[in-house]
């Protein structure tokens, strides 16, 4: 094969973990050298075709290298399977990202074309829409006036892919990774931010669908994993913004995580729902001064005034303090009094650098902010 198709080939983007776990779920047995240094991937020869062999070094030989054996894996599979690039990268994308696929009718379209400015709306839609589902996710906050870091940075990092054929189509790509947990049989694996994120979108259009038949508010308000207040305005901004009467949504998960669970349910973005969206947004933005709120961040300090040899044994004051990027005050320091096992709990947390959720009544003391009632303490890789 010449050099440049070769080259071509390097463009698939993709890892030598994706493509060897592409391969297995396609039926080649994986096999490891004797000393540890190569992975083999076998295709069993059938009366049509002799074995297939694919080898990978499992220690990273430099990008030029690591490259060239990912060019020329995907060379092989392509021949193998009668695939193009683009629909190869399709398949190895599939493990490692949700799709978000948006269809515009073909009655919608002029000149099997839209406007930028109706494409624009809906990206930007989409975008606030992952924002604020992720910051929901994070937080627990079903309305915020400031989205977090956090949610910004990760809808930033989601991929705008190739147009699909068929009717007009968007297709958004939302980073989840491969499933690399091990785990015990009984228990379930963490799934990563963007699932959860996806998750969220999903459910909470069923529930907008729902409301909207029943003529009730309260599919959406009393689904607690489905739409916020920030999320309903961004689907508003969508009607109105991209003036297209009608947008077929679609979901592809990855199989990475949750393999027996159905995927979402498809949905039409259409202009019926403009008001029933206004009027949650409108309820969801009424805030509980007595409701929970869950604070996110990094620990800053760590305060405990008594025996520091005795924290089981020792009754005395055991203070974190964590600095939340706040939806409605911006990034705080709050003061959390914990006891002896969470405080630990913190303490490991801190050494790792690692991000804590905790859950709680926020108030605020003259120029101070504290977390009263602390519960739901968890720890997250983000």
């Amino acid at each position: 094969m010449p050099p440049s198709r070769r080259s071509g080939s390097s463009a698939v983007d993709v890892t030598k973990q994706a493509i060897i776990r592409y391969l297995v779920r396609q039926g080649w047995a994986q096999q490891n050298s004797r000393d540890g240094s190569l992975i083999r991937l076998v295709l069993s020869d059938d009366d049509a075709r002799p074995s297939v062999n694919i080898f990978f070094s499992v220690a990273s030989a430099g990008a030029d290298a690591d490259g060239a054996e990912v060019a020329a894996a995907a060379e092989t599979i392509q021949q193998i399977y009668g695939l193009s690039e683009s629909a190869l990268r399709a398949n190895l994308v599939s493990l490692t990202f949700d799709k978000i696929l948006a269809t515009v009718p073909d009655d919608f379209l002029r000149y099997e074309s839209i406007e930028l400015r109706a494409a624009r709306s809906y990206l930007n839609g989409m975008k606030g829409i992952i924002a604020a589902s992720a910051t929901t996710v994070l937080t627990g906050e079903r309305s915020f006036r400031r989205t977090v870091k956090e949610a910004k940075d990760y809808a930033d990092g989601c991929r705008f892919a190739h147009t699909f054929k068929g009717s007009f189509g968007l297709a958004i790509e939302s980073p989840v990774g491969l499933n690399n947990q091990t785990v015990m049989p009984f228990v379930e694996p963490e799934l990563p931010l963007g699932r959860k994120i996806v998750r969220r979108i999903a459910v909470g259009l069923q529930s907008l669908r729902e409301s909207y038949s029943q003529n009730d508010l309260d599919p959406i308000l009393a689904t607690s994993e489905g739409l916020n207040a920030n999320m309903c305005n961004e689907l508003v901004g969508i009607i109105e913004g991209t003036g297209i009467p009608r947008i077929d949504l679609s979901f592809v998960l990855s199989p990475e995580w949750e393999p027996g669970v159905p995927a979402p349910q498809s949905f039409k973005i259409e202009s019926r729902y403009r008001d029933i969206l206004k009027e949650a947004a409108a309820r969801l933005t009424k805030t509980d001064e007595n409701a929970d709120v869950s604070i996110f961040g990094r620990i800053v300090n760590l305060h405990n005034v008594g025996d520091p040899s005795d924290l089981m044994g020792d009754d005395a004051d055991r203070i974190i303090q964590v600095n939340w990027d706040s939806p409605e005050h911006g990034v705080i320091k709050v003061s959390v009094s914990l006891g002896p096992a969470s405080y630990l709990a913190a303490v490991e947390v801190h050494k790792q650098g690692r991000p804590i959720s905790i859950q709680g009544k926020l108030q605020r003391k003259g120029r101070s902010w504290v977390l009263l009632d602390a519960k739901d303490i968890r720890t997250t890789s983000a």
